[in-house]
Order: structure tokens, then sequence, then C-alpha cells
């Protein structure tokens, strides 16, 4: 019998930042993805290629590893339990900080029987405002360039953009006052002052305890940022305040997913939540909507279903102390 008879349900998609690598939380991440059962996984920030192989293993799935274009061992990957026709890490050296890794899936579907997944980490350098965006805008127009080198082939975008949506909102205020509240905790001050290194059993044992009284999991420490030394005193003044939220999200640049929807894709959480927030990042300050998968237009047309892991629609506790992301799921029927 055929794959395209015996398959009965839709492919599912998942994107998952895991934060670098994933160091002293593998049994989360893996508890969640276990769960989660996906065909096809994109991960980001896979800088332990053991762990990453081990996480292949345990999921009955075929890893691929597209090494980043600077060289920092921040890799993308893709694990499938579809068989992979071919793939191709696109470098661009100078251009993408990281790589935009493309894997075709044999989906064993009727209609859609070879789909084209394109996998990427586009820069964070939020700390060059303005500057930041039009770097993500750079890297993105490689990856449709990529794209659009290759014969027309159903296909999808994924993975964590570091760009907010048209019209979706910002939790700014809220952040910067869980920003203060470390700070006052002392936790985000003993980060950035470099005394994480060289302690004593009992100095890492104190510090964890200063993290969980902060109400966050100390293995999520390296990936609370560090604010430049003036911005925590203003973290402290800014009032939480949907007002001020929406006058700060204005003053942010989205120009990546803009070009994007401008070129005929789907954001397909938005176009199955029109007003949801959707909040994929950080799970220990759910903020802003930065993690997507988007669709071709044949490919949207056959969208079931978009969810945030550990959201309300989709819940799941450990999601939350996995990783700073959160998962994000598609479904889409082949």
């Amino acid at each position: 019998m055929s794959r395209a008879r015996v398959r009965r349900r839709p492919l599912r998609l998942v994107t998952y930042n895991i934060l670098l690598g994933g160091a002293r939380r593998e049994d989360r991440i893996t508890s969640v993805l276990a769960r989660l059962d996906a065909d096809v996984i994109a991960l980001q920030e896979v800088s332990n290629p053991e762990f990453a192989a081990q996480l292949a293993r345990h999921l009955g799935m075929e890893l691929i590893v597209g090494a980043a274009s600077d060289g920092t061992g921040i890799n993308l990957a893709v694990l499938s339990r579809l068989p992979v026709s071919r793939w191709h890490n696109h470098t661009h050296r100078g251009r993408m900080l990281r790589s935009h890794l493309e894997t075709v899936l044999l989906t064993g579907g009727s209609n859609i029987a070879e789909l084209h997944l394109h996998s990427v980490h586009l820069a964070a350098r939020f700390g060059e405002r303005n500057k930041g965006e039009a770097r993500r805008r750079r890297e993105l127009d490689a990856l449709l360039s990529d794209i659009d080198a290759s014969p027309a082939h159903p296909h999808l975008i994924a993975g964590d953009f570091n760009s907010l949506a048209p019209g979706d909102g910002v939790e700014a205020t809220a952040f910067f006052a869980r920003m203060a509240e470390l700070r006052r905790a002392r936790v985000v001050v003993r980060k950035a002052t470099g005394l994480v290194a060289a302690r004593s059993a009992e100095e890492q044992s104190d510090v964890e305890a200063a993290w969980l009284r902060a109400g966050i999991d100390p293995r999520l420490d390296v990936g609370i940022p560090t604010l430049p030394f003036v911005v925590y005193p203003l973290t402290s003044l800014l009032p939480r305040s949907e007002a001020v939220d929406r006058l700060l999200g204005r003053r942010i640049e989205r120009w990546t997913v803009s070009r994007l929807l401008d070129a005929e894709y789907t954001d397909c959480f938005r176009a199955m939540h029109p007003r949801a927030a959707g909040y994929t990042c950080a799970t220990w300050m759910p903020a802003a909507r930065i993690d997507y998968v988007f669709a071709d237009p044949l490919m949207a047309g056959r969208l079931q279903r978009c969810e945030v892991v550990g959201g309300r629609r989709w819940p799941d506790r450990e999601a939350a102390i996995a990783s700073d992301h959160h998962p994000l799921v598609a479904e889409f029927s082949v």
C-alpha cells in the first residue's frame, strides 16, 4: 500500500528555538517535543550537535544540521519523521549571520507529495535599533532569492524571525517592569558583572535560589537579557500601561514580516487567530510574537491549525521552562 493511502492525519510542523543548545534543559526539551509528536521539527540555536543527535534518536527522526554562516556554531537543524529527498544549507557569508536551511520532504500525501521547508533564524541585534530590522530584511531577501532561483514548489518558511508583524502588540512596559524586578532581586546584576563564572557549589546554590525566588528557573538564566546600565533606572520608572505599549510599539520597525506578507505569504498563526496575542517569547515574561510559520498560497489553503505550545489553546506547563521561546505548531492537509 502506498504512503499516500496510509496517511491519516495532517502534516504537523513544529518550529522551536531551544536557547543555546538546550544546556541543562535537554530532558525538558525532549519531553515537550515527544508530546508534540511532530512529523517535522525546525530547531534554532542548535549549538550542541550531540544533544541534537540524541534528540533525533529518541524521537525516531532523521537529523539535518545547517551550519551557521558566521562560524559561531549557533546552527539550524531539522528533524524529520518523513523521508528527506534532499537538503541544502544556503550560506550567505557577510549577508546572513546564520544560514537558510532548505529541506525537501516526501509527505506521503496524495495532493502534496513533496514539500520544501525553509527554516531560518534571523539576527536579533536589537541594540542596532532600526539597523537591526534592516539587517533582518537583508537576510530575508537572501532567503527569498534562494527560493526564487528554484522551480516553483509548495513550501513553508519557519523559524525565529526576531521581528514583529504589522498590527501586533508588544508587552513593553510589563517586560521592563519584570526586568526591574530582576534587578531588585540582584540576579541580572550578578549575571551582567560576570560573577556567574567560577562559583563555589554554595555560591551557585545561592544564585539559583535567588532566581527561583524571582520566579524564574535558573536553567533559563542564559536567556535573560542584560540591559545597558543606564537603562535599568528607566525600567523602574516606566508605568505599566497599554497606552505606553501602543506608543512604544509604533516605534518598532516591522519591515521583515511586511516583506513576506507583500510577497503573498500567509502568517499561519494570524490567519487562524486574527486577534489573539500569540506571544512566543519570552516564556518567563511573554511580551512578543517573533516565531512564525509562513505558507505560500498553495499551502495556505491547506492550513488547518496553528498554535503556540504552552498557550491557552495548547497547554503544556513544561514548555514555559524548557526554553525562553514557546514552540509553535502548524498543521496542513497534504
